[in-house]
């Protein structure tokens, strides 16, 4: 059977929502968050892969843009009011500096809001005066940026997906997307080093950690993913073997708190860049989502095993559906409640996140009931 929803990806989300945001607010280190962008773009992958394989999806220019559109357009305009109130508490903080250099900041910020509304503020240069124009006021909208551009090439990738597939025996579904994923990876690193032997550990940050260059390696891959996941529940003579299935769950759950381990408290600052590169949760990754899949009906029996289970469940569940809406809310609303609570005293960490984990969540449910 083939999932069109999965309660085992849906808290994954949840969970990599959750680092994300105790990242911001201090009380997790930044591996924490290296992780969830993994997830994110590789769940993204899958499940695009899973749900717009076997459809009709042309790649000329036309239908690439409405299919990413048609992606996009749901966060779109909540991503334009975030902007104005990023842009709203930027303009305040540094009023100074803006007005010191009036005639120059006129320009570069206009170029900026333009770089932002049209949401192409990830796809060009990191350093120099380029990232005057290619950066972004609500800092997570680079995700957004990357994620449309991902969407348009999806069609087209998609297409040749089945000029490499199609034609392979059903019993070996699985070799070309595995052999192809291997040289994504591969090829991933050999940027990744580049990048940094290049422009050093800091000066590569940007690129290695948001630029497409780095992170469509994970989405090429995820795709790949749910190319095989969709053809392994299609051939009905391929046998399910649920323990190897939980064994690889495990597996994949201890590799990835083991690198998240040796990002918090055993790598040195020079060698920490690793953990932001495009490949460094990659492996764990994608082994947890595609395993996760495959023991969906495991899963979500356990999950509605019991009524308590099953109300921690909803409400986890509630959060991954609401982790997009989230995850373009919560920086500006951090940076808000901050921003009062110093004025007011010492700003206290867990006061600070419970009160701004709260006007995120609830502005995030408002956000859900309206669509």
């Amino acid at each position: 059977m083939t999932h069109k929803y999965f309660k085992s990806l849906q808290i994954l989300r949840a969970l990599a929502f959750l680092s994300i945001f105790f990242f911001h607010v201090t009380v997790l280190d930044d591996t924490f968050s290296r992780w969830s962008i993994t997830v994110f773009l590789m769940l993204s992958g899958f499940l695009n892969a899973l749900h717009g394989y076997e459809k009709d999806i042309k790649a000329d220019v036309r239908s690439s843009w409405e299919y990413a559109t048609r992606k996009i357009k749901k966060l779109y305009p909540l991503h334009l009011v975030m902007l104005v109130v990023a842009l709203g508490l930027y303009m305040y903080s540094f009023r100074a500096e803006l007005m010191q250099n009036f005639k120059f900041r006129i320009v570069t910020e206009s170029l900026k809001i333009l770089s932002n509304i049209l949401l192409v503020s990830d796809w060009g240069p990191k350093s120099g005066w380029w990232y005057n124009v290619f950066s972004e006021y609500n800092i997570v909208t680079w995700y957004l940026s990357l994620s449309l551009l991902l969407f348009i090439l999806t069609p087209l990738i998609l297409g040749i997906m089945h000029r490499l597939y199609d034609n392979k025996r059903s019993n070996n579904f699985w070799s070309r997307p595995l052999i192809v994923s291997i040289a994504i990876y591969l090829v991933t690193i050999v940027i990744n080093l580049t990048l940094v032997k290049e422009l050093g550990p800091s000066g590569a940050f940007l690129y290695t950690y948001e630029s497409p260059i780095s992170r469509i390696g994970d989405y090429l891959i995820a795709l790949q993913l749910g190319y095989i996941y969709l053809h392994s529940q299609q051939e009905k003579d391929i046998k399910e073997n649920s323990k190897l299935a939980a064994t690889a769950v495990v597996l994949s759950i201890l590799l990835s708190c083991a690198l998240i381990y040796l990002g918090t408290s055993v790598l040195s600052e020079n060698s920490k860049w690793v953990v932001s590169t495009g490949f460094y949760f990659t492996i764990p990754t994608a082994i947890l989502i595609y395993y996760l899949a495959k023991t969906e009906d495991k899963i979500s029996k356990r999950l509605d095993s019991g009524k308590a289970i099953k109300a921690v469940t909803e409400k986890v569940l509630y959060l991954g559906t609401i982790s997009q809406y989230a995850f373009l809310i919560h920086v500006s609303v951090i940076n808000l409640v901050h921003g009062v609570y110093s004025k007011v005293g010492d700003v206290n960490i867990w006061v600070w996140s419970v009160v701004a984990f709260g006007i995120t969540i609830s502005s995030a449910c408002l956000v859900q009931e309206k669509k």
